[in-house]
């Protein structure tokens, strides 16, 4: 009976752009009950034909899910991208992703996006990427290059001395 329930539960893997334009574990790979969900801000970003094409061809086949994220599910995602450091390292499209990730419970998320995987990490979402695959999870902040003032949000100059700012990861 188990099999049964297992065989009929679908699987959502949410894609970000790279996944479409290096088109890994899209093309033929998807099972009966799988579906790929994107941003609908996405097909802006593709500029190829290939890219473009991939997508005319999945939603074609029906296994498709072209949707927005809800408004909560993007306040959370907003808040631990600022958290863990990575919200200026994200695009409007990987918060979309991220927080698609939130109103489909249990998906997957494709990308070789640093940044997309650290928040990955801090929400506990599975991450498959084909080529660039963090470590383990890292919470960034700024610190002044001369007075080494510390910051937890992303500014261009210090506030104390107006120097500029470097990034970097709390060591654990």
């Amino acid at each position: 009976m188990n099999e049964n329930k297992d065989k009929d539960k679908q699987n959502y893997f949410i894609v970000d752009s790279t996944a479409i334009i290096h088109h890994f574990a899209l093309e033929g790979e998807l099972g009966e009950n799988d579906f790929l969900v994107i941003p609908e801000l996405l097909e802006i970003e593709l500029k190829s034909f290939e890219a473009k094409s991939v997508l005319t061809l999945l939603s074609a086949e029906g296994k498709l899910i072209q949707v927005s994220p809800s408004s909560q599910s993007m306040e959370r995602i907003t808040e631990i991208a600022k958290k863990s450091g990575d919200f200026s390292a994200l695009s409007k499209i990987d918060l979309h992703v991220l927080a698609l990730s939130q109103d489909f419970p249990d998906s997957v998320i494709y990308s070789d996006d640093n940044a997309v995987q650290n928040v990955c990490a801090f929400i506990n979402t599975k991450v498959i990427s084909q080529h660039f695959k963090i470590k383990q999870r890292r919470e960034y902040f700024w610190q002044c290059t001369v007075c080494r003032s510390k910051y937890s949000q992303k500014r261009e100059t210090c506030i104390d001395c107006g120097s500029p700012l470097k990034r970097f990861f709390k060591r654990k």
